[in-house]
Order: C-alpha cells, then sequence, then structure tokens
C-alpha cells in the first residue's frame, strides 16, 4: 500500500486528465461499440453524422471533457465565448471519431488486445503512462510502479477505478488514429525527378514584360446584361452562389444600467465608508474584504503602482469618492515602508545632435529650457520639440529603478530630493535633454485599502426597463405599421442583423446574446414575427425575424451586383482579346489600346502568385515557365484584368550533384498537405447535419 500513497502524490494531475479521458472514452465506447446507442429515437438530437443521430447525453459528455481539460490547462473556467469555442471543438471530434471509423474498417485496421497491454506495462508504454510513472528525481522509468498500481487498483476509490478503466480503452481510438496517419504517411513519397524539379521551380526566375489591362479601367456601360444571361450564369455556377440557412432580424436593446436613485444609493452607502476609514477604529484589511466588491482590496504597492490620489499623501490618507470602471471608489494609505530598491519618475525633452551642430542644438536646448523656466507649459513643449519617442505623451517617461537609463540622466534625475524642473540642460549620448522630476527618487512601498463599490441597479431599475421593453413590445405588435417602421416613428433606435450565423454566440454590439438567436432559429417561428422581452446578461431585447432564408442557391436579386460584374468582365475579356489578336508586340497593343499600360519584373520565381502591378496570377505565372524567350502570349484572363506577357530571359539554375535536401522539404510539405486534404475530403464526404443552433 506504500505505493500506491506514494502513486496517488505523484498522480494527482494524471488522474485528473484520466478522468477528463474517461468521459472521452465512455462516449467513445458509445460511439464505436457494438451496443452503440446512436441511432436510437430521442427528442434531444443535436445533429447526424453519417446517418447515426448524436443525442445531447453523449455530446455533453464530449463538451464537459473538453471543458475540464480547459480548466486544468488554465487555472479558471472558460468565458461564455470560450465556451462556444469549446462546443465547436466538441462537434468537431465527433466528426472525427465518426467518419474515421468507417475508413479504419476499409482499410481493415484494428488494435488487439495484446497491443492494449503493450501501451501498458509492455515495451511501446503510452506517453502519459510515462510521464506518470517516471521518477522527477531520476527521470528513471518503472515498469514495476505501473504493475504495482494496476495490481492494488482494487483498494483505490471507485471514481479512480473507473477513470482508469475507461482511459484504458480510450488507448486502442488513440492507437488507430496513429496506425492511420503512419499509414498514409507510407503513401507519401517523393522520387529524384521530384526533388530535381522541386529545386529547379524553387532557383529558377523569368524576366518578364507584360500588357495588363484591369478591368476597372474599361467602362462598364459598353456592356449590356440581360436577366437570361444572369439567370443562365446563376445556374452555371450554383457551387460559388450556396446559400446558407439563415435569418435577419430587427431588435431594440434595452441596456440594464443604474439610474440616478441607484447611484445615490450607493454615494451614500461609501460616504459612510470613509467615515469608517478615516475614524482610525476598524481593521483595514477586514474592513476591505466585507465591504470591497473589488478583486485584491488589500494589497501593497510600489511608488510606481500607487493611485494617483494617493501620490504624495500621508499614512492614513483617506481619498474622496469618484465614479470608475462602472462602480464608486475610494483609497486609503494604509501603510508606508522601505522597499528593495529606489525609483524615480521624470518627463524630459530631448534634443539629437551629431558633431556638427552640436553647439547649435545646445543653443537650443538652453533656448526651450528659458521657456519653461518663464512659464511655459512643460507637456505642451516636449510635444513640440522633443525628438523622443515620449514626446507625445508630454515627455513622460514614467517609473524607472536605478541602472535603466544611460548615467548623466539617471545621476540628474536621482540626485533631486524634491520634484521640479532641473534647472541646467543634462547631456548624454542620445543628446541634450530637458528634464522635469514629476517624483523623486524613493524606496517606499506602501500598503493601499481600495473599496470599490459596484453600481448594480436596482430591482425596482430593473423592473422599469423591463417595463419599458414590454410596453413597446404590446405597442409594436398591435401597431398596423411594419415593425420597422412603427419604430422609426416613435424615435426608437432599432438594430438590423442581417444573415444571423445559427453558430453564432453574439450579436455585432452585444456579447452573450445567444438566446436571440435561439428564438429566431425556432422552427415555430415565422417571418414577421415579434418576440417577447428577451433578458440579457446586460440589458432586455425585443426582437422582430425580418426574413427566413432556407438551405439552397441565393436568390438572383441578392446577388445581381455580384453576376452582373463577373458577366461584364467575361465581355470586357472578350472585347479585349478580339482588340488584340491583330498586333505582334507590346508596344504596338499599347499603342492601339488606351486602357493597359507595359510593366517589367524581373527575377520572377515559379512559387510567387501574383505579379508587380497586377495582382494575383498564378495561370499568368504558370504560362511564363512554359514560354520560349521573346514569345508573346495570347491574352490571359486573370481575376482582375487582362495580360499579355512577353518572356525576356529565362534564368536557368545551375545543376546538382544531389537533390537530397530538396526531396526532404517536398516530402514534409507533401505529408502535411495531405494529412489535411484528407480530413477535409472525409469531412465533405460525410453525411453531416448540425442542430446545435436549436440548443446553445
Amino acid at each position: 500500500m506504500a505505493i500506491i500513497s506514494t502513486l496517488r502524490d505523484k498522480m494527482g494531475k494524471f488522474l485528473v486528465v484520466v478522468v477528463g479521458f474517461s468521459i472521452a472514452a465512455f462516449v467513445l465506447g458509445d460511439i464505436l461499440g457494438p451496443n452503440s446507442s446512436i441511432g436510437n429515437q430521442n427528442q434531444n438530437i443535436v445533429g447526424e453524422i453519417n446517418g447515426e443521430d448524436i443525442d445531447m447525453i453523449q455530446f455533453n459528455a464530449i463538451f464537459e471533457q473538453l471543458s475540464y481539460n480547459f480548466s486544468l490547462n488554465n487555472g479558471r473556467s472558460p468565458s461564455n465565448q470560450e465556451l462556444s469555442g469549446i462546443r465547436d471543438q466538441a462537434w468537431e471530434k465527433l466528426i472525427n471519431d465518426i467518419s474515421y471509423v468507417e475508413e479504419y474498417n476499409k482499410l481493415g485496421l484494428s488494435v488487439s488486445d495484446r497491443e492494449s497491454v503493450d501501451m501498458v506495462q509492455g515495451d511501446n508504454i503510452h506517453p502519459l503512462i510515462l510521464e506518470a510513472f517516471t521518477d522527477p528525481n531520476t527521470g528513471v522509468f518503472n515498469i514495476d510502479n505501473v504493475i504495482g498500481y494496476l495490481q492494488n487498483l482494487s483498494n483505490q476509490p471507485v471514481n479512480q477505478q473507473q477513470a482508469w478503466f475507461s482511459f484504458e480503452s480510450n488507448l486502442k481510438p488513440m492507437r488507430l488514429r496513429t496506425k492511420y496517419d503512419n499509414l498514409l504517411s507510407l503513401t507519401t513519397n517523393v522520387n529524384t525527378l521530384q526533388s530535381k524539379s522541386e529545386y529547379f521551380k524553387l532557383s529558377n526566375t523569368v524576366n518578364l514584360s507584360y500588357y495588363f489591362v484591369p478591368y476597372y479601367k474599361i467602362p462598364d456601360s459598353l456592356f449590356d446584361v440581360s436577366n437570361n444571361e444572369m439567370k443562365r450564369f446563376l445556374s452555371k455556377n450554383k457551387d460559388d452562389y450556396k446559400q446558407e440557412e439563415s435569418r435577419s432580424i430587427n431588435y431594440l436593446y434595452f441596456p440594464l444600467e443604474p439610474s440616478q436613485d441607484d447611484s445615490s444609493f450607493y454615494r451614500n452607502e461609501i460616504t459612510e465608508i470613509i467615515s469608517s476609514l478615516k475614524s482610525g477604529q476598524i481593521k483595514d484589511s477586514t474592513f476591505a474584504l466585507l465591504n470591497s466588491d473589488g478583486f485584491n482590496p488589500y494589497m501593497r504597492f510600489n511608488a510606481d503602482e500607487l493611485p494617483d490620489e494617493l501620490v504624495g499623501k500621508d499614512e492614513g490618507y483617506v481619498s474622496d469618492y469618484q465614479f470608475k470602471d462602472g462602480g464608486i471608489v475610494v483609497y486609503k494609505l494604509s501603510g508606508i515602508s522601505d522597499d528593495q530598491e529606489f525609483k524615480a519618475r521624470a518627463k524630459h525633452i530631448l534634443l539629437r545632435f551629431n558633431d556638427q551642430d552640436k553647439n547649435s542644438v545646445r543653443s537650443e536646448a538652453s533656448r526651450i529650457l528659458s521657456l519653461i523656466s518663464n512659464g511655459s507649459d512643460f507637456d505642451e513643449t516636449a510635444r513640440t520639440y522633443s525628438q523622443d519617442g515620449s514626446a507625445s505623451n508630454g515627455g513622460d517617461l514614467g517609473w524607472f529603478s536605478e541602472g535603466r537609463m544611460v548615467e548623466p540622466f539617471e545621476d540628474a534625475v536621482f540626485s533631486r530630493t524634491r520634484a521640479g524642473l532641473i534647472p541646467r540642460v543634462i547631456e548624454s549620448e542620445f543628446g541634450f535633454h530637458i528634464i522635469y522630476v514629476t517624483q523623486p527618487k524613493t524606496k517606499k512601498s506602501y500598503l493601499v485599502t481600495t473599496i470599490l463599490k459596484e453600481i448594480i441597479p436596482s430591482d425596482n431599475t430593473r423592473n422599469n426597463i423591463y417595463r419599458d421593453a414590454e410596453m413597446f413590445k404590446i405597442d409594436a405588435m398591435s401597431s398596423n405599421a411594419s415593425f420597422k417602421d412603427f419604430s422609426n416613428e416613435n424615435g426608437y433606435n432599432i438594430i438590423t442583423e442581417l444573415e444571423l450565423d445559427k453558430n453564432a454566440p453574439n450579436l455585432s454590439d452585444i456579447d452573450n446574446a445567444r438566446s436571440v438567436i435561439l428564438w429566431s432559429y425556432d422552427d415555430s417561428r415565422g417571418s414577421d414575427d415579434i418576440s417577447d422581452v428577451i433578458e440579457l446578461d446586460d440589458g432586455y431585447i425585443v426582437a422582430h425575424l425580418s426574413e427566413i432564408k432556407k438551405e439552397g442557391t441565393k436568390d438572383i436579386s441578392d446577388v445581381e451586383n455580384s453576376i452582373r460584374k463577373s458577366i461584364i468582365n467575361d465581355k470586357k475579356y472578350e472585347y479585349v482579346s478580339d482588340l488584340m489578336k491583330e498586333y505582334s508586340s507590346l508596344e504596338d497593343i499599347k499603342s492601339s489600346l488606351e486602357y493597359g499600360e507595359i510593366y517589367e519584373t524581373p527575377n520572377l520565381d515559379f512559387n510567387t502568385n501574383s505579379i508587380q502591378n497586377v495582382g494575383f496570377a498564378p495561370e499568368a505565372i504558370g504560362v511564363a515557365f512554359s514560354m520560349q524567350e521573346n514569345e508573346l502570349t495570347k491574352p490571359i484572363k486573370i481575376d482582375d484584368g487582362v495580360i499579355v506577357l512577353k518572356l525576356n530571359e529565362k534564368n536557368m539554375a545551375d545543376s546538382l550533384s544531389n537533390y537530397t535536401d530538396y526531396g526532404i522539404s517536398l516530402l514534409q510539405a507533401n505529408k502535411f498537405t495531405s494529412s489535411l486534404k484528407i480530413d477535409q475530403a472525409i469531412k465533405k464526404f460525410s453525411d453531416i447535419e448540425d442542430f446545435r443552433y436549436k440548443f446553445f
């Protein structure tokens, strides 16, 4: 049992991970096992993957595991926005787990019981187990510790036993994926010819002249586009104009803000707190913990961290209250003691010089010093004359400790015993400095009591705001005018959200508004519906469902401008091509066609995707490397216009005796892209329906 006690201490983090894995393993066992519950009738279906229903229990199990892992790794719970991302991760994991099972089966991949044992106590120990059972002092892994732990597992708490068994069972799916990836890796290869080709592709360059006509230079008015042409174009290019399911809404937001009465209430409360702080009859640390809504209300500060309200004040000083960070705050300087090092704060004006103008710069610095001495504002003067990056901030350098500044500057500042302008120009390696010490050197440390009272809307305020939202809803629903017209006529500033993403967590201007999106995607809703008052974290919303779009091809009225532009660009290409076909040189083309210009680019390599003065043009670059010197191409259509190339020179790299390094780089790149493409292909050809938007 002694070993178990030792392992319990060492295995703390490991078992936490194991518990996390146990959740995933439970789910994976349900998905992959012979008694799979996928496909059972369940009203809480969050999605469908390859004909298999994913219910809420399965989804939440993976979601909770990922959330738990997030908290473990970050030391905190995930935010609402992070939770949304974790839900996406959980969904992606389910897609991968289920979709890849079919691939494993096709390839005959499996993991035997013998392999499973081997990963726990054989020759191929899983990395997590290696880490958990390796002595941190010696760095030695001892298999006997694993065996001892397993032999005594029955004496562990039930949750730890279950966690281990679940973790162990999850090793099989992980090993399956490793086998698949290794098999995929073996199918990727690069031969000598490919290595050589890669070298020349990277090393050969061309020198091009080219005539480029941007589409925008040719007037659209030269071309007509009929409705039938647009319909035919949309029919031929449906994949480019896919319409995702979406909802559009108008809404009025009623922010939950404290009233004047609320502010007065907290102001009266903090006035009493100030009186207690000044009385000296309380223990500041305890009082702060009991009365402050802020984090760490009793803390030690260095001089550079001290709130401005306490700078230069004596121990026991209590500031007046002020409104800050959504609340009312008051400070007390509860204690002053010595710190380990001196610090000071200063601002300066820097005039730089070289050997030729040093005297003239010194004279100018003296003149500026005189201006400040006679009443000119230091900050404004710094903004006008200083040649340092601090000029925009009035020359302020903030707090700094000894050893941070150049010696002449530091000596001048740290020799001062009081704040004020140093009455001489200070020379350093950077130039001439005019210095104002804002806080003389100090090594003091300060205990500060901070009382923050968050101003929270009262129940009465909440009720009033809710009542306003409810009355607006009633009036809007009973009005003969449209929601938008009614709102405008009555001076309400409504907000429009077009084509809301069904999985979005927020509206454009409002965070944590998922409930509004859930309302708009409720299957029972119809276009022109008005919501009840929807409560959010910081306010209320009344929403109007203005449009419902089903999945399919976009309506031609929504993409008319895009289609028209594409058709016109096609016609511009035909127009320019027809004009160019009679000419045999770039100069002849330019003299006869006013829309374009001739350019030249040297040392263009094959791996680039763009051409200077043209932009993205991979098709033209591909053509360039297949040309002969002095050859002139036909007009080439690219995204932004029409280009004609002339090859001036092809610069061929010298051959190498060995192309191995290029082959290795190409192989690594191919393995990476192959893995990505396989992932994309498996997902593309999987039948996936995502219904999460109905629940979250």
